[in-house]
């Protein structure tokens, strides 16, 4: 009967090489961990962002979300809420699960520490920002596509500095009745 053994299972490892070893194994995982990782840079993306008139649109979201995957499928890939954000919004994601480094103002950190330091530690939520960096609406949750529809259209049409999201819907819905 043939003894069965792992490869290199032959050669002696002392301890120091055993030390060598596994440190090299944890200083591969880590590079390969920071080689996916995203650099997000909100300040730069806000300056871009000036040029094309647009606002730009944060969606925070978690891995293990079952809203916020529902938001993603249902709400975001709906084609008219995508043409929208094309034509009038940057669009940026942040899943607060991943090791994503994001700049924002003074701050520095991962996507999860960005949520708590603007306040909105909530997934999903969605985020808007205008040209001075400054967040100028936000709504926590989950909203379907005809909510956010709206929420896009206070923001893009400026409404927020003139009234609050409640009476722009009330004023939607009326606009819509014959």
């Amino acid at each position: 009967m043939r003894k069965w053994s792992l490869p290199f299972s032959h050669i002696k490892m002392d301890s120091r090489m055993h030390k060598i070893i596994v440190s090299l194994f944890f200083v591969i995982i880590a590079f390969n961990i920071s080689l996916f990782a995203r650099n997000i840079d909100i300040n730069t993306i806000v300056k871009n962002s000036i040029g094309k008139s647009k606002y730009l649109f944060i969606f925070l979201h978690r891995t293990d979300c079952g809203y916020c995957e529902s938001m993603q499928t249902f709400t975001l890939d709906d084609d008219p809420i995508k043409e929208l954000i094309k034509k009038d919004f940057v669009f940026l994601h942040i899943n607060i699960s991943e090791d994503d480094v994001v700049k924002y103002k003074n701050f520095s950190g991962n996507g999860r520490n960005f949520a708590k330091y603007v306040g909105y530690n909530i997934y999903p939520s969605s985020l808007f920002l205008n040209s001075e960096n400054e967040i100028i609406y936000a709504t926590p949750g989950y909203q379907d596509k005809d909510q956010f529809l709206v929420t896009l259209k206070y923001v893009d049409s400026g409404a927020y500095k003139k009234m609050d999201y409640q009476a722009f819907k009330k004023k939607m819905d009326l606009t819509k009745k014959p």
